[in-house]
């Protein structure tokens, strides 16, 4: 265990331990409220890694979350990733409602647990409350590519609620992610 400057405990763990706690939680469970439960923890777990990343940007003389420039706020978050061993993080605007953070190594996914579709519900919804912090209103998350799902990548959309359910509806729709940004206008 490790405590930054200002106190905020965090933990090493090995990376396996994520995709574990992932298959643990599914085993015997419905898919879907397994998915739920991860998520929930990840929320709840948000506004630890927010304070961590507050002190980690302190640590390193930048500014806090809310203060920085958009391209040094979004570098500076890949940095505090990879610093924690996740793996790195890219932002992308893919509309002017929705970015996205695409994720190389991602440590949540599995890839050789390959199950088909996303799986980093953990990850999900700690970006939902984190990214909901820094910005001061709720931001929804979405993964919709994931290395468990045979994908390349980890890629989370994020935005407004509105938006990423309009993208959501497009998808259960047959539409691709892509193309159902593409219907926001």
């Amino acid at each position: 265990m490790s405590a930054t400057a200002a106190g905020t405990q965090l933990l090493s763990l090995p990376a396996e331990f994520l995709p574990a706690v992932r298959r643990a939680l599914a085993h015997g469970r419905d898919p879907l409220d397994a998915a739920v439960l991860l998520r929930q923890v990840g929320y709840e777990t948000g506004e630890s890694f927010h304070t961590a990343l507050e002190e980690w940007l302190a640590r390193e003389g930048a500014a806090a979350p809310g203060g920085l420039p958009p391209e040094e706020f979004w570098s500076a978050f890949g940095r505090f990733w990879e610093s924690l061993g996740w793996g790195s993080v890219r932002h992308v605007q893919l509309h002017p409602g929705v970015a996205a953070l695409d994720c190389e190594g991602w440590t949540e996914a599995d890839s050789a647990g390959y199950t088909g579709q996303a799986a980093c519900h953990l990850t999900t919804g700690v970006l939902a409350d984190l990214l909901g912090r820094v910005a001061g209103s709720g931001v929804a998350v979405m993964e919709v590519e994931c290395r468990s799902a045979g994908d390349g990548r980890c890629r989370f959309l994020f935005g407004g609620e509105a938006a990423l359910g309009e993208v959501y509806r497009g998808m259960t729709e047959g539409l691709s992610y892509s193309d159902a940004l593409s219907r926001l206008g």
